[in-house]
């Protein structure tokens, strides 16, 4: 009896739903750092079905830095390429993301990159964030794009770094759950 009692309790705590924001405090800014922990990721349409081996990638993290109560809100984008690439080909998709258009159903939203170091940011530790893979690219975001974002049917993103060859994105696995909730525990005042 006592056994069963046991597998029950860790059948239904491996059945509990894990948390989708994570916060902590930054070893080196002493700031408070949330963030979503599951990423939307979107994937940039190409024109060729042989390109698909090459495909782009971007993943969007909306995350909060707190510093002694002045807190400011970041899209932390990723741009990623499977694969082996060179240098200058992740030099090239990290410079496509110097602005950004987020399309949100008929709204567009333009983000221009943060030029700073992360640090300025109050992000003294990158690695802490729930994102992966190369440097993220921060963009002061608003609290209403980001809700407008969980609202909406489709996210789309679109990089503009390349003057007159934006590259589009559009949503491949969707963490508008996770910004949910993010935006869902920001304080009420506006950000």
């Amino acid at each position: 009896m006592k056994s069963s009692v046991l597998l029950l309790l860790v059948v239904l705590a491996g059945c509990m739903a894990q948390p989708t924001v994570t916060s902590w405090l930054d070893p080196v800014s002493v700031a408070t750092i949330t963030a979503q922990r599951e990423p939307l990721v979107l994937v940039a349409q190409t024109s060729s079905s042989r390109r698909v081996l090459a495909r782009k990638f971007a993943h969007l993290t909306a995350i909060e830095v707190n510093r002694m109560g002045n807190r400011r809100l970041y899209l932390a984008i990723i741009p990623r390429m499977p694969g082996e690439f060179t240098p200058q080909q992740q030099a090239a998709l990290e410079s496509s993301f110097e602005e950004v258009e987020i399309r949100i159903e008929d709204r567009p939203v333009v983000l221009t990159r943060y030029t700073g170091s992360a640090v300025e940011l109050g992000i003294g530790e990158p690695a802490l964030l729930p994102i992966y893979g190369s440097t993220p690219i921060y963009f002061p975001v608003e609290r209403a794009v980001l809700r407008a974002m969980v609202d909406s049917s489709q996210v789309e993103l679109a990089a503009l770094g390349v003057p007159g060859k934006p590259q589009l994105y559009q949503g491949r696995s969707d963490g508008r759950h996770s910004l949910d909730e993010f935006v869902s525990q920001l304080p009420e005042v506006a950000l």
